[in-house]
């Protein structure tokens, strides 16, 4: 997609988000709360399709534009599930016959624990199990999720309404709930055959890189409000931002969002030519290392202002600290990451470092 259209993008979702999400609104859906008409706004400008093809009503985003749409959702602490519906949703009915529903998606597995167990009975297919942190699946037109028959993979489109939710909510107050299929009878209508290259780890891997975009983003909105904050605040009888210890840490918070950003980055350009599992792995881990740092600078510059609820920080911070867990923490990454270089052998260690996927 040209840069042109991509800007289109940016800017048309930047006045929604501008309009919808202010502190105040952000505010007053805390604790569980879902913007139904942000939402239907979004999706009726098309952000769902954005990365199916023209021909198939979408416009044709990469992989990329979508990270970067991501970032912008994230800055704004929007509190709906863009991520799970345009980023990953679409891309796993690709390929099936199954149509894209209307309304926001919720799609799992989000962690490799979870199993599902799907068995053909007379009455059709019949899921059992359960799926852990699923995003707003109460407020999901459907679950989205990959089972396994006949060692085939499939996807399956499921009505939450069908479900037992376990609702709990994170740091930033968002639902992530446990959802329990006890016997849930699926019909050929909501089952199909997964495309090729569509299994458990590649949809969590899509995840973390929506989650590390998003991570971004909110860290870019924790340096703009310091910035403006200390350039505002006034100690000594000048701004604290004329002091060299603020400056300092300022600038290294400002390097942790731009190395946040091209981790992102890569790992978004990487996928869009096939695999990406390293370098997916490293931005999650990197953007949850920068998430720590740019939320602890960010609370120092501000002092005890940071720490009011009437003050906009918290929205971006809780979402850090949040955002950085799921998705597979630092910890999971690290160690996929450290047994793929283990496994592969030391001559291939320089390659992996410096090669793209």
């Amino acid at each position: 997609m040209s840069n042109v259209i991509t800007d289109m993008l940016l800017e048309t979702l930047d006045k929604v988000f501008r309009k919808h999400c202010t502190t105040e609104r952000v505010q007053e859906l805390d604790r569980g709360g879902y913007d139904a008409d942000l939402w239907s706004t979004v999706e009726d400008l098309g952000f769902k399709l954005a990365g199916r093809s023209e021909q198939e009503a979408g416009a044709g985003a990469s992989t990329l534009d979508m990270v970067a749409l991501l970032r912008l959702a994230g800055s704004y602490c929007a509190p709906i599930p863009l991520a799970e519906s345009m980023m990953i949703g679409p891309w796993l009915l690709a390929g099936t016959d199954l149509e894209v529903p209307m309304g926001s998606l919720c799609v799992g597995p989000t962690v490799p624990e979870d199993e599902l167990l799907i068995e053909q009975s007379a009455e059709g297919w019949v899921l059992s199990g359960r799926l852990h942190q699923l995003a707003w699946p109460d407020q999901a037109s459907r679950i989205l999720t990959l089972v396994q028959a006949k060692n085939q993979n499939f996807v399956a489109i499921i009505n939450p309404a069908r479900c037992k939710l376990e609702p709990v909510l994170n740091l930033a107050g968002e639902t992530r709930s446990t959802v329990i299929f006890d016997s849930v009878t699926l019909s050929d209508r909501e089952l199909a055959p997964a495309p090729a290259g569509v299994n458990t780890t590649s949809i969590i891997q899509r995840g973390a890189l929506a989650r590390a975009a998003l991570i971004s983003g909110a860290l870019d909105r924790a340096l703009q409000l310091s910035l403006q904050y200390v350039s505002e605040r006034k100690q000594f009888g000048r701004p604290l931002g004329k002091f060299q210890a603020i400056q300092q840490q300022l600038a290294i918070f400002a390097a942790e969002v731009a190395a946040a950003k091209a981790m992102t980055d890569q790992a978004a350009t990487a996928l869009g030519k096939g695999s990406a599992t390293n370098v997916i792995a490293a931005a999650k881990i990197r953007t949850g290392q920068a998430a720590g740092i740019g939320a602890r600078v960010a609370h120092q510059v501000h002092g005890a202002m940071g720490f009011t609820q009437e003050y906009p920080l918290h929205h971006a911070t809780r979402r850090l600290w949040a955002w950085r867990d799921e998705n597979g923490s630092e910890r999971y990454w690290s160690s996929l990451l450290g047994q793929g270089v283990a496994t592969g052998g030391a001559e291939n260690l320089w390659p992996m470092i410096t090669e793209a996927e």
